[in-house]
C-alpha cells in the first residue's frame, strides 16, 4: 500500500489541483497543452484555465476513473440492463402498432357488419358516429401506449456512450447533452478544419435563444 494522501482542501498546501498536477505530469500529451506553471499556483491555477483546458482535465479524470474495476463493472451492468429495456421497448412498439392497425380494420368490419344487418341499407349517422367514436377511443389508447414505448426506447442510459448529433465539413462537432437540471444543452466542439496541420479545439454551449437556429442547422445538414 502506498502512503495515505493528505486531505485536499482549498487552504492545504497540497491542494487538490496540485495533486491532480502530479497525475497530469505523467501524461505528456496533455501536460503540453496546459500552462506550464498552472499547477504551481494552487487552486487558483484552476481558475486561470480556459474552458477547453478545464475540459481536457475532466477528460483525463474520466479516463482514469473508467480504468477502475468498480466503475467499469457498473457500466457493464447498466449497459446490459439498458439493452434488455431496449428490447422490451421495441416489442411494445411493434405490439402497439399492430394493435392500432387491427383497430382500424375493426372499425371497417363493424361498419360493414352494421350495413349487412340492415340488408345493405346505409346505417344511420348516429350509429356510424357511435362505432367510429368507440373505435377511435380504443385507437387513441393504443397510440398512447405506442408513444410511451417509443419514448422508453429512445431513453439512453447514462452508461451508454454518447454520440455527436452532427459532424460538419468545417471541423465542428455538435453534441446534445443532458444537464444537471434535466434540461438538454447543445454544445459545439470546434476543432478547426479537418486538414489543419495543428488543429486546435474549442468548446462552447449555445444559449437557449440560439438553440432553435442550431437545431435547424443540424437538421438541414444531415
Amino acid at each position: 500500500m502506498g502512503e495515505e494522501s493528505p486531505a485536499l482542501t482549498a487552504t492545504n498546501e497540497n491542494s487538490w489541483f496540485q495533486a491532480l498536477g502530479t497525475s497530469v505530469s505523467k501524461c505528456h500529451f496533455i501536460s503540453k497543452e496546459l500552462p506550464s506553471n498552472c499547477f504551481d499556483l494552487g487552486n487558483g491555477g484552476y481558475d486561470k484555465l480556459n474552458s477547453s483546458e478545464k475540459l481536457r482535465l475532466l477528460n483525463l479524470i474520466c479516463d482514469e476513473a473508467l480504468n477502475t474495476k468498480a466503475l467499469r463493472g457498473w457500466i457493464d451492468d447498466e449497459n446490459s440492463s439498458f439493452l434488455e429495456r431496449q428490447k422490451e421497448a421495441r416489442e411494445k412498439v411493434l405490439a402497439a402498432k399492430d394493435k392500432e392497425k387491427k383497430l382500424k380494420q375493426k372499425m371497417l368490419d363493424e361498419v360493414a357488419k352494421a350495413i349487412i344487418e340492415k340488408n345493405g341499407a346505409p346505417i344511420s349517422v348516429s350509429n356510424h358516429k357511435e362505432i367510429v367514436s368507440r373505435i377511435k377511443s380504443e385507437a387513441a389508447l393504443a397510440r398512447t401506449e405506442m408513444l410511451e414505448a417509443m419514448a422508453l426506447k429512445e431513453t439512453l442510459s447514462n452508461a451508454v456512450r454518447t454520440e455527436p448529433v452532427l459532424l460538419d465539413v468545417d471541423g465542428r462537432v455538435f453534441w446534445k447533452l443532458n444537464g444537471y437540471n434535466g434540461q438538454s444543452d447543445i454544445l459545439l466542439q470546434d476543432m478547426g478544419t479537418w486538414n489543419s496541420v495543428a488543429p486546435s479545439e474549442k468548446w462552447l454551449v449555445y444559449a437557449d435563444e440560439q438553440k432553435l437556429e442550431v437545431e435547424k442547422y443540424i437538421i438541414s445538414s444531415r
